[in-house]
Parts: structure tokens; C-alpha cells; sequence
């Protein structure tokens, strides 16, 4: 399990309310850092888990869950004034 900062749930909740789309993907960016890579969709696939939080669904390829336990899901502006979602 893995907790969601108010600042994450703000924007996550005004992206799902600009969409028809029911689910939250996490997947980790191929990088060095943890930056995550977060795309809605509309349904789950076979290998995937599904974590409810804060009455949002969130989804996670089985093979990357262990990424996301017991960690953080924040949304920060980086250095540029560009904003995305960490893991810490």
C-alpha cells in the first residue's frame, strides 16, 4: 500500500473530473529517479492490481507493485516550474 499527499489527490481528482476515465495507471518511468508515469484509463488489464485510496481507483502492473509499497505518491513542480508526480 502506498499513501497519496494532498497535493497528488488535488490534481489527481481534477484530472478525473476533466474525464470520462474510472482508473489511475502508476507505472515508473525508466529513469534513475522515481518519477512516475500516470495515465487514466478506462478499465483494468489481466495483470494488474487494483488499489482503491481515498475513493480513487488506482492501478499497477503486478511486475511494478513493489515500486509503489510502502512509498509516497507526491505532485511537485521540478526545478523548471514543470509539475509531476514522485515517489518518495
Amino acid at each position: 500500500m502506498f499513501i497519496v499527499t494532498s497535493a497528488a489527490k488535488e490534481e489527481l481528482q481534477n484530472r478525473l473530473n476533466s474525464t470520462d476515465d474510472r482508473f489511475i495507471r502508476l507505472q515508473m518511468r525508466k529513469s534513475c529517479f522515481m518519477k512516475v508515469r500516470l495515465t487514466l484509463e478506462e478499465s483494468i488489464q489481466p495483470n494488474d492490481t487494483e488499489v482503491i485510496l481515498n475513493e480513487m481507483h488506482f492501478i499497477i502492473d503486478k511486475r511494478e507493485y513493489h515500486y509503489f509499497n510502502q512509498k509516497t505518491l507526491d505532485f511537485l513542480p521540478d526545478t523548471t516550474g514543470f509539475k509531476q508526480f514522485e515517489i518518495i
